[in-house]
């Protein structure tokens, strides 16, 4: 997969090759314009992935896709314990 396929794939990520002194190294995407949550990051989402190639960096990207999807479907909590459905998490149809 080159760069612009990956590029094209991912929209949300701006996507680059690393470069040292001998030349090309690594593959890196970072996030565009978001700042993730405290809850995304321990549950392993990331600002920045690197893989030491394109099919690295595409399963680290997979990754990060796959966790946003979790994060998306589960209840999420406020700060008086309940979900977006005035429950406690773990005790369904009480408030």
């Amino acid at each position: 997969m080159t760069l612009q396929e990956l590029a094209t794939r991912y929209p949300d990520w701006v996507i680059w090759r690393g470069a040292s002194e001998t030349g090309p190294q690594g593959w890196y995407a970072t996030r565009r314009a978001v700042s993730l949550s405290m809850e995304q990051l321990t549950s392993g989402m990331a600002q920045t992935v690197c893989g030491d190639d394109a099919p690295g960096l595409l399963v680290e990207l997979e990754r990060q896709t796959e966790i946003a999807l979790r994060l998306a479907a589960a209840p999420t909590t406020g700060k008086d314990g309940l979900n977006d459905r005035g429950e406690h998490p773990g005790r369904r149809g009480e408030p």
